[in-house]
């Protein structure tokens, strides 16, 4: 995993590329701390920067920008190619040579040998990356179909650049400076709402992100640009299974996809540990890896309150024979690293769990390069609480939330909101009902609750630029079907939008790559192939991946308690005074000032727990003066 980052300046407009790349190389050295290449083609006018974490063949072999054996290809890539020692192995079979033992290497041999959009159909990674085509005059921009790994597009007129980090965007002189003042409207009214600005919109105007499963080819001469997916997501789903299909069956399955997925990404010429929590998804990872990676070091995160998951970790770990550490920071640490979450994220991001990644990140880097977890396995097999809400009638819980929700909607805000639900209240259970019903729309109400501060944009004096539809993502299924449909809309949307972005800036802010096998490529096609029959069962969704964790000899109770931030206490004791300056200073931006003064008062007051709305405004003013 690394960072990289690259322009094409057809009009010669960037008078000191060298100096330009320097810049650039330096915004994103977090990314990439173990080293630095360049290239620069004066003829087509390409700069080339990449910042390398190495991870497989840490020898100079690896290095990029890295040209393939044809020397047709040149490559800047983050990430990793999982298979790539079987990948390897079939192209020795066809004549070719490798002088390293890098995925890059192998990757550009694929290239090679099949072409690119033909080797992405192949490989099993997660990857963004620039890669020139000097035979055809033409750059390719890719990214995985997941979208683990970030890549951002600016054009300003005939100049274009691209890279893993937005603050290598931001570095850039005119005319990107001048493209790139102020903010997109669009971008902001979305981070209101989700508390994380969604693809393929950024923050800055004139930047745009490449979509998860993108593939972008630039013509070097003509500097066109062909937008088209080397993945296409699936919007249909079978529903019931063949009776011959068993439940056995659809577990046996899922743990043989899984068991390969895990075992490829335990691959690493440098320590590797896992994030072990209580969940199921982190569970079921943690035994298959020990199978290959005996005494595997887990690393637990554990804090004060009812959320600790300290104590079901551990017991997993002993069951499997794991290396468990327990990383319990101080309260100044903690808080601390709070008040500097903005310098983690390139962008505004208010998901308060990345406090969380980062914490945990610091305390495993010493000892490991690349860490394992869960994500992905909640959006593929049903994990989501608004899933299980979604299902219909497939047994007692899914009726039991129908009839509390019911009861919810006929009382006050202010008794329903007190009333304890699971992890929620009874008033956002109500609400997670009633917008279910309403298909795409209700989908879109019940992501806007994410960052919750949406009625607080108000046309301000920063240069508000760049409009679009509605709905921001492309992909989604045309027709609401269901549980399906909101799981699939969460794999496009949700997922890159928040949970990957967490863990790939929490990570890489201490210069760690985070692996997620449960988004390995043959993981995804199971399950999206499995019949939502097989995926929930009486006791709720994930249904295999319970079944296969008995098969390993765990227990497939309990779930993953989240790492609940104590924000209202927070904002109104230790982190008042810097949120205060914050939320009430002077700052130009379309916010409503006179509301939020209002907000913030109901929250000192205690008459309204508005902590996630004010977060959302605080993670996002902390940002914006970091930018002055």
């Amino acid at each position: 995993m690394c960072g990289f980052a690259g322009f094409i300046d057809r009009p010669n407009r960037i008078a000191d590329p060298a100096s330009v790349m320097t810049s650039m190389s330096d915004a994103i050295r977090h990314r990439g701390p173990d080293g630095e290449g360049r290239s620069f083609d004066e003829s087509r006018r390409v700069g080339l920067v990449h910042r390398r974490l190495a991870i497989q063949d840490p020898s100079d072999a690896g290095a990029q920008p890295m040209r393939s054996a044809s020397e047709r290809f040149e490559l800047v890539y983050n990430g990793e190619i999982y298979d790539f020692l079987e990948l390897r192995a079939e192209l020795e079979t066809l004549g070719h040579r490798f002088r390293g033992g890098s995925d890059t290497e192998v990757l550009l041999a694929c290239f090679d040998a099949w072409g690119i959009e033909e080797t992405l159909r192949r490989v099993d990674g997660m990857f963004a990356f620039a890669v020139v085509d000097r035979q055809e005059g033409r750059l390719t921009l890719a990214r995985d179909q997941a979208g683990q790994k970030p890549l951002l597009l600016a054009i300003a007129g005939e100049c274009i650049a691209f890279a893993s980090d937005l603050r290598a965007l931001e570095v850039l002189p005119d005319p990107f400076a001048r493209q790139l003042s102020g903010i997109n409207e669009d971008a902001f009214r979305w981070y209101l709402a989700n508390g994380a600005v969604p693809w393929p919109f950024s923050i800055r105007p004139g930047v745009e992100h490449i979509p998860p499963g993108g593939l972008f080819e630039i013509d070097l001469e003509n500097g066109r640009i062909d937008r088209r997916r080397w993945w296409t997501p699936p919007t249909e789903f079978p529903e019931d299974s063949d009776e011959r299909f068993t439940p056995d069956d659809a577990a046996n399955q899922v743990l043989d996809c899984l068991r390969t997925s895990v075992h490829r990404q335990c691959r690493s010429d440098r320590p590797i540990g896992i994030f072990l929590s209580a969940g199921l998804d982190s569970r079921v990872i943690a035994a298959l890896a020990s199978e290959v990676r005996p005494g595997l070091p887990a690393f637990t995160l554990g804090l004060p309150g009812p959320f600790d998951e300290t104590g079901d970790a551990a017991m997993v770990a002993a069951r499997l024979g794991l290396d468990h550490r327990i990383v319990r920071p101080s309260e100044d640490e903690v808080l601390e690293t709070a008040r500097s979450l903005h310098s983690v994220a390139d962008a505004p991001f208010a998901d308060s769990s990345l406090l969380a990644t980062v914490l945990l990140s610091r305390a495993a880097r010493p000892e490991i390069a690349v860490a394992l977890g869960g994500d992905g396995g909640d959006e593929l097999f049903g994990g989501y609480r608004r899933h299980l809400a979604a299902t219909g009638p497939r047994g007692f819980k899914p009726r039991l939330a129908r009839r509390l929700a019911a009861i919810g909607a006929l009382l006050p805000d202010s008794i329903s909101g007190k009333i304890k639900v699971g992890r929620g209240t009874l008033r956002e259970a109500s609400y997670r009902m009633q917008n279910i019903r309403l298909g795409h729309d209700g989908y879109l109400l019940l992501r806007g609750t994410q960052g919750d501060a949406a009625d607080l944009f108000e046309s301000g004096p920063i240069a508000a630029r760049g409009r679009s539809r509605r709905n921001p993502w492309d992909g989604l299924a045309p027709e609401w079907n269901g549980v399906r449909s909101m799981m699939a809309a969460d794999f496009r949307t949700y997922l890159p939008d928040d949970p990957l972005v967490k863990v790939d800036r929490g990570t890489m802010s201490c210069g760690m790559e985070y692996r997620a096998p449960m988004l390995g490529r043959d993981v995804i096609s199971t399950a999206g192939a499995l019949g939502t029959d097989r995926l929930f069962d009486a006791r709720g969704g994930r249904a295999p991946v319970r079944a296969a964790l008995r098969s390993l000899g765990l227990s497939d109770r309990g779930a993953k308690r989240g790492f609940a931030v104590p924000l209202s206490g927070w904002l109104r004791g230790p982190l008042r005074e810097w949120a205060e300056s914050l939320v009430l200073g002077d700052f130009e931006d379309p916010v409503d000032q006179t509301a939020l003064r209002e907000d913030w008062q109901r929250l000192q007051s205690g008459r309204s727990d508005l902590a996630v709305r004010l977060w959302t405004i605080v993670c996002w003013r902390a940002w914006l003066k970091s930018r002055h």
